[in-house]
């Protein structure tokens, strides 16, 4: 939501440049495309995409807060083809519009949830950790169950130092404990509701206890997925820093095979997590403030010398 209002004072990129990115894709052979911003739906030439892309034989979805969505938006989207998207909602009304900072948003995320799955389009929920609504997760859950809101599933995600939370981080960063008392929850809403509910990022699994690692989808950036931005920047990850090179300028399987190499050697792990069973990549890179375009997560405490260890508790 603060993305899209940041949108609204910006020029919006040229539907030219977006079917050029679009173009260098598909030469690429990329198969899968998920659209999103900002918020993707106030782009003024969004229809225009989706129609191009879906030319192009793209596998498409979209991440979207759903304020923009309707029945009309959701038939278009089934006429070309999207099956499933995610939607973002961080709580129930009250907490999720004091997240959002907008009022009646909560209601229009969930008029267009309503509007996708009425028209067969699946839905995850995308739903931000904070420390305001981490003990939420199960009631809003119900909460849409009660009302007659499916979802295919609702995956959590880590409060990262960007945008809004990098300004006070100190005081909003969740700890360790917080994020931990979060996997109950999800259980008992796969066991009591029959949703599917996961820890959507990256996640230290030396950290979790062993019966909740099935519940951490991971992180698959700069292997299973890459982030194009408006320009053409080519990120392992929405939000990390730096760019690998654009894919306007420099063809994309050069970037994605060349300048990755390093990332995905994992020498830039402590030796603890290049050499672990569990396969987690370190966590996630995004949540270390201090860290470069990757870094171990920010529960993989530096030691003196430069070497990591586990921190055992937050």
């Amino acid at each position: 939501f603060n993305a899209e209002m940041e949108c609204k004072k910006l020029s919006h990129t040229p539907l030219k440049r977006v079917m050029s990115i679009l173009d260098k894709l598909a030469e690429a052979e990329v198969f899968e495309v998920r659209l999103f911003g900002g918020e993707f739906f106030v782009y003024p030439y969004w229809l225009e995409v989706l129609e191009y892309a879906d030319k192009l034989d793209f596998f498409l979805s979209f991440v979207s807060n759903g304020t923009h969505i309707n029945a009309e938006v959701a038939q278009e989207l089934v006429a070309h083809r999207v099956i499933g998207g995610a939607i973002s909602l961080h709580g129930t009304k009250e907490i999720h519009e004091s997240i959002t900072q907008v009022a009646r948003s909560f209601n229009a995320a969930v008029n267009g949830i309503r509007a996708c799955v009425e028209n067969g389009i699946g839905i995850s929920i995308l739903y931000t950790l904070t420390k305001g609504n981490r003990l939420s997760v199960f009631d809003t859950c119900r909460w849409l169950k009660e009302n007659g809101v499916e979802i295919d599933e609702i995956n959590v995600g880590r409060l990262t130092p960007y945008g809004r939370a990098k300004s006070d981080w100190e005081e909003v960063k969740l700890s360790l404990h917080d994020y931990l008392s979060v996997f109950p929850q999800l259980e008992r809403i796969r066991n009591d509701l029959g949703i599917l509910a996961s820890f959507g990022d990256a996640f230290p699994l030396c950290l979790l206890p062993a019966k909740y690692h099935d519940y951490v989808i991971g992180c698959w950036q700069g292997t299973g997925f890459g982030h194009i931005d408006h320009l053409g920047n080519v990120r392992s990850c929405s939000i990390a820093k730096g760019s690998y090179g654009n894919i306007l300028e420099t063809p994309l399987t050069k970037i994605w095979v060349e300048r990755l190499a390093h990332f995905r050697s994992l020498k830039w792990l402590p030796a603890k997590c290049q050499e672990c069973d569990n396969f987690c990549g370190g966590g996630c890179s995004a949540s270390c403030y201090d860290g470069g375009m990757y870094a171990p997560d920010e529960f993989i405490q530096k030691k003196r010398g430069g070497h990591h260890e586990r921190q055992v508790c937050a």
